[in-house]
């Protein structure tokens, strides 16, 4: 990553620039940043005013931050804590969308089962995946109705009633069975 350090009435010192440099190794490890991340540190002094700003860039990502506070060192602690903050916080929000759509594709998969003899003759069962098709929005009339129709025992079905997937089964007694997700 590379780091500049620009100084606005202000000598910069080598300590100073040491300090801000380890103070931004932290960021080094998020998303793209090692490779291709430039952070951009301003420092200004205005009287008793310390003020740091920070702007870093990658290919895909860009975080700014501005703090003011009396101390120089301190104001580059809190400049790297805001920018870590906004980092983390965009990193969580990627992995929760990545998460999302990890559960979408857990749904497209039915199993059936069957049983099948090995060459000893012992008895196993074999799981034969299907793709699902997508589940058709209905509410729970509509769906008996087309459950009744067909001559499957259940249906798998979104219900625009509850907003959940549900599963309505044919029972013996001739009436229906509901059985609705938690999700």
């Amino acid at each position: 990553m590379d780091i500049t350090l620009t100084g606005r009435h202000v000598s910069l010192t080598k300590a100073l620039k040491q300090y801000a440099a380890k103070k931004f190794e932290k960021i080094e490890g998020y998303f793209d940043f090692k490779d291709h991340g430039e952070l951009h540190i301003i420092i200004e002094v205005q009287k008793y005013r310390h003020i740091a700003e920070a702007v870093l860039i990658s290919k895909f990502h860009k975080f700014s931050a501005k703090v003011e506070t009396k101390d120089m060192y301190a104001s580059i602690d809190a400049i790297e804590e805001k920018l870590l903050s906004q980092i983390k916080k965009q990193k969580d929000k990627i992995q929760r969308s990545e998460k999302n759509n990890n559960k979408d594709d857990r749904i497209n998969i039915l199993a059936n089962m069957g049983s099948t003899t090995n060459a000893r003759g012992d008895k196993f069962n074999e799981i034969e995946e299907e793709e699902l098709q997508a589940l058709k929005p209905m509410n729970t009339e509509e769906a008996s109705e087309e459950l009744l129709a067909s001559a499957d025992q259940f249906m798998l079905f979104y219900n625009v009633d509850f907003n959940k997937v549900c599963l309505l089964r044919k029972r013996k007694d001739g009436k229906f069975g509901m059985t609705i997700s938690k999700y």
